[in-house]
């Protein structure tokens, strides 16, 4: 994965992410709306046969975009692991 800053202004971000898609940009952006700082987040692709992908992202307060970002990845992860848990523990009652 690489990560370009494409815009920084204020409270408004863009960034680029090759070698992502769908999946990850969609948990990170839930992720982010969960933040009651965001404003606004989604993301984009701008061709199915392009290797990158567009995330943009809004605060209500304050300009610090990377720490919200890196808030959200955990707050993504601490969901990935729950979901895991809950999978693995339905799977075992399952095959019991």
């Amino acid at each position: 994965m690489k990560i370009n800053i494409v815009k920084q202004e204020g409270k408004y971000m863009e960034m680029e992410f090759s070698g992502e898609g769908h999946t990850l940009l969609n948990l990170l952006q839930d992720s982010l709306l969960e933040d009651k700082n965001v404003e606004m987040a989604g993301y984009s692709k701008p061709h199915p046969l392009m290797d990158r992908s567009n995330l943009f992202i809004r605060l209500r307060r304050g300009e610090r975009h990377l720490d919200t970002i890196k808030k959200a990845v955990a707050n993504a992860d601490g969901k990935l692991d729950e979901f895991l848990a809950d999978f693995e523990k339905s799977l075992a009652e399952t095959v019991s």
